[in-house]
């Protein structure tokens, strides 16, 4: 990628070799006594990446908004010294601290879209961002150059659309000239691509690693991803609980760490996770799921009026029984739609759907009952598939309910027990609610629930994207012995071709709802036939050091 680069944009010359110096860092609650950032020394200079990589809570994030001065209101720095292109703004008053920080330091976000304001026009929140006192006639000219800088081509046709009309990866390259507008020497980037399909988290860190290189920019990375680390960091530093635990050059920390906690994050990696022996499915010539020639379209509208997305063109699957079959593609590939309408959640324009060898369309009353029971979904969010108003047993209970399960009343404490038995939760976890919960804790939650009803097939949404490493490791270790153990079939659905790896025998690639290539995982993933398969296998992060 070629990136037109306006002097004017670099009209402010290094104040120091060292973007970024932070020691002694302390960060806590206002009014406490306690700490959730303990004594954190890091340094980023001029041209280069350095990480931070932890798990929820490990006190990453915090340490990132420390140094941006963007701490949550309640939190403060405790003490430390932190300095930005050479100047300590923990020292200056309120107002000459967020002048420097913003004329020294960029930040984009993990999420693109909630960085981006829905009601304004792109060229607008690129303006606002520009220094005050900009001349209205060079404000258009800057917004169009800082587009470009971030490699976005139609650049008329971005600066006039608002956000929900750009794909996430375009927000995030705005919400990168966004950080840039005003020549910062240091850009921390916060998870700045967990919410983006693989191929376009490879674009928007080789756009990173560009810009670093072309400006000169210190780029402090922080992600719970280690795989980002590896591919981008030159050096690292491991958090835990709010401490540095382990830091030095990339290769070192990852290549031998010393620290047990780092050696413990390096385990929980989906390709370096040990797969038991998985259960050979029962030979069958009805398949449990047969999918011919499904078609679905959607209306969308648009900032050129309402068009037609096809979200399904045509597809052919199989599902036998026993079988765990991974569905790969990015967002718009039609995988979340193909399982919504396997499970009844979606209608297809055309096509069919065969359960044991029966179309769905000609089910009578007990067989739909049935299917109701033996096909279940686990979402990907599990902090919003839950009831926030229903405990963790009457969340349980429910599909006991409504599927009718010939259950006795007296047993179905017993019932709800041995699900969260299942799941490895504690028992008494049946009077919490769900905001009492942790992430994985809502996940087990949300799997014990699909469970309740005996499905014989669990179609698994993308169910742990949205966790930390250990934690995705610990769930997919749960559903791979809940599979062994139940005899289950797996329709699993991810971006991660890691975590399908290790969970599923057979993949299907999706792209733009149309089949691509199929097979045996390890074939596929290692040996990929199609080009739209080789980018997705070549833009893993991390590949070389997992």
């Amino acid at each position: 990628m070629s990136l037109s680069l306006d002097t004017a944009l670099l009209d402010a010359p290094p104040l120091s070799p060292v973007a970024l110096a932070v020691r002694g860092l302390e960060v806590g609650l206002r009014g406490r006594t306690d700490l959730l950032v303990h004594g954190v020394d890091l340094e980023v200079r001029e041209g280069e990446t350095v990480g931070i990589v932890g798990e929820s809570g490990s006190g990453k994030t915090l340490t990132a908004l420390a140094v941006a001065g963007l701490l949550p209101w309640g939190i403060e720095v405790r003490g430390g010294e932190v300095e930005v292109a050479g100047r300590s703004v923990l020292d200056l008053p309120e107002k000459p601290a967020r002048q420097h920080l913003a004329d020294h330091l960029g930040v984009v976000f993990q999420n693109p879209t909630p960085s981006l304001n829905p009601r304004l026009r792109i060229a607008t929140q690129v303006a606002e961002a520009l220094p005050a006192g900009t001349d209205r006639r060079e404000v258009r000219e800057r917004a169009a150059d800082l587009l470009r800088l971030v490699g976005i081509d139609d650049v008329h046709k971005t600066l006039h659309a608002f956000p929900h009309e750009l794909s996430g990866g375009l927000n995030q390259r705005v919400v990168i000239a966004l950080a840039l507008a005003r020549s910062p020497r240091l850009l921390v980037a916060d998870e700045p691509t967990t919410a983006l399909d693989v191929s376009v988290q490879a674009q928007v860190l080789d756009l990173l690693d560009d810009l670093r290189e072309r400006l000169g920019l210190g780029v402090l990375l922080v992600s719970h991803d280690i795989g980002v680390i590896a591919d981008r960091a030159d050096r690292v530093h491991v958090m835990s609980a709010g401490r540095v635990v382990e830091s030095g050059p990339t290769t070192d920390v990852l290549g031998d760490p010393q620290h047990e906690y780092t050696r413990r994050l390096l385990a929980a990696v989906p390709s370096r996770l040990v797969r038991g022996r998985t259960p050979e499915p029962p030979p069958t010539e009805v398949p449990q799921v047969s999918v011919r020639e499904l078609r679905r379209a959607f209306a969308v509208r648009g900032a050129h009026g309402r068009r037609r997305h096809v979200a399904l063109d045509g597809v052919d699957l199989e599902v036998r029984r026993g079988q765990a079959l991974g569905i790969v593609g990015e967002s718009g590939s039609g995988k979340t739609t193909l399982a919504r309408i396997l499970v009844g959640l979606e209608t297809a324009d055309s096509g069919s759907v065969e359960f044991e060898g029966t179309d769905l369309r000609r089910f009578d009353r007990t067989q739909r009952t049935r299917w109701r029971r033996e096909v279940q979904y686990v979402f990907q969010d599990p902090y919003s598939s839950l009831d926030p108003r229903l405990t963790v047993g009457q969340t349980l209970r429910e599909p006991l309910e409504l599927n009718h399960v010939d259950i006795a009343r007296r047993d179905v404490s017993r019932r709800i027990d041995s699900l969260l038995d299942e799941v490895e939760l504690p028992r008494d976890f049946r009077d919490r609610l769900p905001s009492e919960l942790s992430g994985g804790q809502r996940q087990r939650v949300g799997i014990a629930r699909a469970l309740a009803s005996d499905p014989s097939l669990v179609v698994a949404d993308e169910p742990v994207s949205a966790l930390d490493l250990s934690v995705q490791a610990r769930i997919l270790q749960l559903l791979a012995r809940l599979r062994a153990e139940r005899g289950l079939t797996y329709l699993f659905i991810s971006h991660d071709l890691g975590v399908v790896r290790y969970l599923c025998d057979d993949v299907v690639v999706l792209k733009d709802g149309s089949v691509v290539e199929r097979g045996r995982t390890d074939a596929v993933l290692e040996r990929p036939q199609h080009p739209y398969t080789q980018a997705l296998v070549a833009a893993v992060p991390g590949r070389s050091f997992a």
